[in-house]
């Protein structure tokens, strides 16, 4: 054996890879959202789909939170929200330019183009929200453990085992 520690795995790693994984994946989920709402655009130009550029402009920020698995910082975050919402303004600019937004306006009034355009500025903060939010939210995953070996939620049982073994009755 030669006196050479062995390497310890770095978490600087594994933490950038899950960093572009997140990014790539709400990149795609934006796009996806983007193409769907052009699609439905396309045929049914008279119908208006409000949910694209919305789902289009969050995606991204909500995916990169949910994949990291911890608040992203800042930077990253504004990266997130730039991102899908210029998604879903260049979809919006592809369907204008083909006249597919032929349809009402949620308040009956105006335009469809500047209704989408405030509907994802507000969905884009929200996604902005959680991707910076330092409490869990319902439609995110489980917290892993902490490494003292407390729970990381009350819903977690602390033996770390799930569900929770029944107690043991105490024999006669």
């Amino acid at each position: 054996m030669t006196g050479i520690p062995p390497p310890v795995p770095s978490t600087a790693g594994h933490a950038s890879q899950a960093l572009v994984r997140g990014h790539l994946a709400g990149a795609a989920a934006s796009a996806a959202f983007a193409l769907a709402w052009l699609g439905l655009s396309w045929w049914h130009p008279a119908l208006t789909y409000h949910f694209g550029p919305p789902l289009a402009a969050a995606a991204w920020p909500v995916l990169l939170r949910a994949r990291l698995r911890h608040p992203a910082r800042r930077g990253h975050a504004l990266v997130a929200v730039g991102g899908g919402f210029l998604i879903a303004m260049a979809a919006l600019g592809i369907a204008v330019a083909a006249g597919w937004l032929r349809g009402p306006t949620l308040i009956g009034a105006g335009s469809v183009p500047v209704e989408e355009v405030a509907l994802a500025v507000v969905a884009a903060a929200w996604g902005w929200r959680v991707a910076e939010r330092r409490r869990r939210a319902w439609f995110l995953p489980a917290e892993p453990s902490r490494p003292d070996g407390l729970p990381a939620s009350p819903a977690e049982p602390a033996s770390g085992e799930w569900p929770p073994a029944p107690p043991e009755e105490p024999s006669p």
